[in-house]
């Protein structure tokens, strides 16, 4: 029994999600996950595109090989991401207690947006991954290989720059500050190639595309974050966390405020993305637009918080039953119909937008003659194959504003990302300098998306 849960059981809970991804029809978010997809896809063709700071230096130099699988080599990455992350959360948890590995890809796959992050173009997995491997070889006082990779997370997600100064204040705390320079190796090596490429050493900086306040982007209530919590990875593993976040703090008061790494590395990196997010979103900073996937960053680390709570609730509890009952509660929870579990179908579905652009799509392929076409959802360009990059293929929406739209060009207009993202309104489009030449509608389960079709005169 001790083999099967240990080993084969894991085994077949990594397979199954596997097979359950690669079936998942959904993009999991159909914005910044398309727009990250097509920035790795066309890197190679546009090479500017590596060192494009919204897009992620480290993200696409490690995910664009994948995409030549199309979106679904996309997927394949960000699964081994997530599956990587979450086995070396459990071989930081083996350096301290003796556990099954089992727990582990239980609280992982049954975390609704942790699983569903892997159907992704986003780049939280990546960061994930990178972190958590740093931090596995940093407690184990592999400074140098750990540290440096460290030092890459700026280049993966720009909260990379939050926990520098988390890692830097641990390192001074630890006494270990002869080893604080293998945290700068990340921007020295890209401020070396944004030298030579872009003759710019503090590209990094100038690029900076989270810099002032746009009232889009919104702001909310200083703990927006802690109450979407539950929504993110379930109120079960919600509660275990909790429960592990306070068993911490308990034992740091406990110890006189003494903290060991693990405290300053793990907690440390949790608490420090949670409280960021949350100022950012409550004063409007860097383009925050509360969405609370971005905590997924720092899932392994809530996962190793988690399996605390887990492991001090077991101990109170007889041992076999106890385990068990805790993760028949989390498997079952996500598919109890609560608003934090599994929104079915609908979480393994295309958006209604992408319905409707797929709809729009193949009328144009079926019906036109190659044209530039311009929209605000980026889904075309991947359904239609198109460049980008190549102003003589496409041209955002913006350009019905800038009035840069050539003349015989296909307008896409959507009732979401055009308004929305783009600014551009319906009535934007002028009928004395567009032709209307019909709608797509695609309606499903109480939603409905509206494609316009336009051509300029």
């Amino acid at each position: 029994m001790g083999r099967f849960t240990n080993t084969y059981l894991p085994w077949l809970l990594i397979v199954t999600n596997c097979i359950l991804v690669a079936f998942n029809q959904s993009t999991y978010d159909d914005g910044d996950s398309v727009v990250h997809y097509l920035l790795s896809k066309q890197a190679l063709s546009h090479p500017h595109q590596f060192l494009n700071f919204w897009a992620k230096p480290l993200f696409v130099l490690l995910s664009a090989p994948f995409t030549y699988l199309g979106f679904w080599g996309m997927k394949l990455f960000n699964t081994l991401c997530i599956l990587g992350a979450t086995a070396f959360a459990h071989r930081i948890w083996k350096l301290f207690y003796d556990s099954n590995p089992l727990v582990f890809w239980v609280l992982a796959f049954f975390s609704p947006h942790i699983f569903l992050s892997q159907s992704s173009g986003l780049t939280e997995p990546l960061f994930a991954f990178v972190l958590i491997v740093g931090i596995y070889y940093t407690l184990r006082e592999h400074y140098i290989p750990g540290l440096i990779l460290l030092s890459f997370l700026p280049y993966v997600r720009s909260e990379g720059w939050v926990l520098m100064v988390v890692f830097v204040l641990s390192l001074l705390f630890l006494k270990q500050w002869k080893h604080l320079l293998w945290l700068t190796v990340g921007t020295l090596v890209y401020g070396i190639v944004g030298q030579f490429a872009l003759d710019d050493f503090f590209w990094m900086f100038h690029q900076n595309p989270y810099s002032g306040v746009e009232s889009k982007y919104g702001n909310g209530n200083l703990f927006h974050f802690v109450h979407q919590l539950p929504y993110l990875i379930g109120w079960p593993v919600f509660a275990l966390l909790s429960i592990g976040v306070v068993l911490n703090v308990w034992n740091i008061v406990k110890n006189r405020m003494s903290l060991s790494a693990y405290h300053y590395f793990v907690l440390g990196s949790f608490m420090a993305i949670l409280v960021a997010h949350s100022i950012f979103w409550y004063m409007g900073w860097f383009h925050s637009f509360g969405l609370k996937r971005v905590l997924l960053a720092v899932f392994p680390c809530m996962l190793l918080l988690a399996a605390e709570g887990f492991s001090l609730l077991t101990s109170r509890l007889p041992k076999k039953l106890g385990t068990s009952l805790l993760l028949l509660i989390v498997v079952l929870f996500p598919f109890s119909g609560n608003k934090a579990g599994f929104h079915l179908p609908a979480d393994v579905q295309l958006t209604t937008n992408q319905e409707a652009v797929k709809l729009a799509s193949a009328w144009y392929k079926e019906s036109q003659q190659p044209t530039v076409v311009s929209f605000g959802s980026y889904y075309f360009a991947e359904i239609l194959n198109v460049d980008i990059d190549d102003t003589n293929e496409m041209i955002l929406i913006n350009g019905v504003l800038e009035k840069t739209i050539p003349s015989g060009s296909l307008v896409f207009w959507d009732d979401y990302f055009c308004p929305s993202d783009r600014g551009v309104l319906e009535e934007d489009i002028r009928p004395d300098e567009y032709d209307y030449v019909r709608d797509f509608v695609f309606s499903r389960d109480g939603k409905s998306s509206r494609i316009a079709v336009f051509r300029k005169r």
